[in-house]
């Protein structure tokens, strides 16, 4: 995807695509917004918090969800520097890092663990909407943060010019 908008008219390419699908685009501000237009029949697909969507199904909604194509990118666990108690924050990442505790954590908050071997401690059928899933990550495309690190800010501020005509 951004090798696309790396191209010399990657950018002003984008923009006519957008250009040509404005009319047919509602923006969401919420997490809850997609699932309530989707129930209303409002839109007839959307981008969603993969918890929110796991949360429908099972309060009965048939809203499965599609990876492929799907974009994924990396968080971290940091200590700011000066923290108090490092000490225990270094605990509390360690203790969260375990298989078992990902493994709990997942599959209440409906979010794939990050820890490999704790997929293997959660059922196939649960797995199956994580986004961490191997079958899920095949389909993965990785989000390029050194070109919104380089180009974000610029294209935040064309984006915004352009949703606002």
């Amino acid at each position: 995807m951004s090798a696309v908008l790396r191209e010399a008219d990657g950018v002003d390419r984008a923009f006519r695509k957008l250009d040509q699908i404005k009319q047919q685009i509602q923006w969401w501000e919420s997490g809850a917004q997609p699932l309530q237009w989707l129930a209303a029949g409002d839109v007839s697909m959307t981008s969603v918090y993969t918890a929110r969507a796991i949360s429908a199904q099972q309060a009965g909604y048939d809203f499965p969800l599609v990876w492929e194509g799907n974009l994924y990118d990396m968080d971290s666990w940091g200590i700011v520097k000066g923290s108090p108690n490092v000490p225990a924050a270094l605990k509390f990442i360690a203790f969260a890092s375990l298989p078992a505790q990902q493994k709990q954590f997942a599959e209440i908050m409906h979010n794939g663990p990050t820890h490999k071997q704790a997929l293997a401690l959660v059922a196939p059928e649960t797995q199956r909407n994580f986004p961490t899933a191997e079958q899920n990550m095949a389909q993965a495309l990785k989000v390029d943060s050194e070109f919104w690190i380089d180009h974000g800010h610029e294209l935040e501020e064309r984006f915004n010019a352009w949703a606002a005509r």
